[in-house]
């Protein structure tokens, strides 16, 4: 049985309020705050991963690949996990990250009240997320081993932690972990080339996207890329960029109450129509039979 002492300190150390942070305002900061993050973690982040390669040394063989606010908050949040969208990731956790030191007890009309203790709550939050970044991880093509592996490396150490600011810094990190993982395994056997036009997908998923600019950014004619994507992927560049607007128009029908064609609109789908059937051909449903089965399920 482990010693409680040593989990419920006196009082629990907390980063100083005189640590200067970049303004988040402004979009060049994001990677100021992002070096912040891994600075404050770097050294813990170490043991955790080197934590994470022994445990999958040994897992090798593993098979396989509410309406509220909160709610509506955590989907957005692990749909950019399970995309592997490390551009919003990284905007989302640079700007929590001027935040952390502040936050020393979540509001419990938001998250319940799970423990008086604020150390305890802290790493019970910590738990959740990192148990619905797995899910979400594993949901987005990680395998399985992996996930797990990145899970229990985050929570391992966390169990040695007693600086609150500390453990809400490594929450962001493990976020950053997963999508990363993600991305990368997904895009493992694919060139460069494939890698930067899909990133590139993630990042205007609101935008008439055309092979044009693929071209333009990678500097290979659309016939070249359309044909690599067909060899890496299995799917033309236009198939794929209509598969990730439908997964994105998914997360908006259940978090969102926007008309479907509003939805379409921002998607920039040619019309509503045919936004309706692409959506229908994949998930066999319509996007308001969609929305009405997911909203009384619960």
């Amino acid at each position: 049985m482990k010693n409680t002492e040593k989990l419920i300190p006196p009082q629990p150390e907390i980063l100083p309020d005189a640590v200067p942070y970049p303004d988040i305002n402004e979009p060049e900061k994001i990677q100021s705050n992002l070096a912040f993050l891994e600075k404050s973690i770097r050294d813990d982040y170490k043991e955790i991963i080197s934590s994470i390669d022994s445990h999958l040394f040994m897992t090798q063989d593993t098979p396989g690949a509410d309406t509220g606010t909160r709610r509506i908050q955590e989907k957005a949040l692990y749909y950019y996990v399970s995309s592997g969208d490390i551009a919003r990731i990284d905007e989302i956790v640079a700007s929590s990250v001027e935040n952390a030191d502040k936050i020393t007890r979540p509001d419990s009309n938001v998250y319940g009240e799970v423990s008086e203790d604020p150390l305890l709550y802290s790493k019970y939050m910590l738990i959740a997320s990192v148990t619905l970044a797995t899910r979400a991880a594993i949901d987005g093509g990680l395998a399985e081993h992996i996930a797990y592996a990145i899970s229990d490396g985050f929570l391992r150490h966390m169990d040695k932690l007693t600086n609150i600011s500390k453990i809400n810094m490594l929450s962001n990190k493990a976020l950053r972990t997963f999508t990363y993982a993600v991305h990368d395994y997904n895009f493992r056997n694919c060139s460069l080339v494939t890698k930067t036009c899909c990133d590139y997908v993630l990042r205007h998923l609101h935008d008439d996207i055309r092979m044009k600019t693929f071209a333009e950014l990678t500097h290979r004619s659309a016939n070249y890329i359309s044909d690599l994507f067909q060899k890496e992927l299995g799917v033309r560049p236009t198939v794929f960029i209509r598969d990730k607007k439908l997964e994105y128009a998914r997360v908006m029908l259940e978090t969102t109450e926007l008309p479907v064609s509003s939805i379409s609109d921002l998607l920039a789908f040619p019309s509503t129509s045919s936004f309706i059937t692409y959506f229908n051909k994949k998930y066999g449903t319509t996007p308001l039979q969609y929305r009405s089965r997911r909203s009384g399920s619960v």
